[in-house]
């Protein structure tokens, strides 16, 4: 089965157009996640991006902001700044013509008590219904990121809840191993959502994000076949050298 590829970058020095076209690669832009650029370097990184990317002929996505935010927060003026920072990544996104976007679900696994739970998926989705409604001319993917979940339960539940067409699951593989639940607990949870996967790994105690080892990625092409899904997977690693890094994770 091909397999739909990205390439994480951090700044838009690292993008190499014609390197990308070359090895049907698309690209995961992360410079707005960083929460002090000003409104005009934020303006400026946009423009130089829509000229570059006008000419990538693979899949382009976005990661959005996350730092102390929660869109749905009960306090107004969180849920103010937080929607407002939505908003202008998912703004960004249209701009560029991505197809997907990535924002952290937010969750906190430890406030499970079933009531708050099911008040939190509610706000929301609320607060979901509202972000997309300002932004009418995103078209692409909307995809939500497990970060602290232990299982896919809470993800699986919020996904349910917002029930949105666009809005659909990215499994982080690394946020996933820091959990409790196996790797297939996750795919099979979560099969009828995922539209994207970050991959990476580490050992089990810290967020590395160093490259996998072989027999977990070929686990994860075996689950994916096994469930019969073909989600985008972008690669959330430092690569030294992108030819052999592509042509390794591609023979599967």
């Amino acid at each position: 089965m091909r397999r739909n590829i990205l390439n994480c970058i951090s700044t838009i020095d690292e993008l190499d157009v014609s390197t990308y076209n070359r090895l049907s690669l698309g690209v995961e832009i992360q410079d707005f996640t960083e929460p002090n650029l000003s409104e005009a370097e934020i303006e400026d990184l946009a423009l130089r991006y829509k000229r570059l990317l006008s000419d990538l002929k693979q899949p382009k996505s976005l990661h959005g902001p996350f730092l102390d935010l929660k869109p749905s927060s009960p306090d107004p003026m969180i849920r103010a700044i937080s929607q407002e920072r939505y908003c202008n990544a998912l703004q960004i996104a249209a701009d560029l013509e991505a197809d997907y976007i990535i924002f952290h679900s937010q969750i906190n696994p430890q406030l499970n008590e079933p009531f708050l739970a099911g008040l939190n998926n509610r706000q929301s989705r609320d607060a979901w219904l509202e972000i997309i409604g300002q932004v009418p001319d995103f078209h692409g993917t909307i995809v939500i990121e497990n970060v602290f979940e232990s299982t896919p339960a809470m993800l699986k539940e919020l996904i349910e809840t917002i029930s949105v067409p666009n809005i659909k699951v990215n499994l982080d593989i690394g946020h996933s191993k820091l959990g409790t639940a196996p790797l297939d607990d996750w795919i099979r949870e979560l099969k009828d959502h995922i539209a994207y996967i970050h991959l990476h790994s580490n050992n089990g105690i810290h967020d590395q994000h160093v490259k996998a080892p072989q027999e977990e990625i070929d686990r994860l092409y075996q689950l994916l076949d096994r469930y019969a899904i073909n989600p985008a997977i972008a690669l959330e690693y430092p690569i030294q050298d992108l030819d052999g890094e592509i042509r390794a994770i591609l023979a599967d």
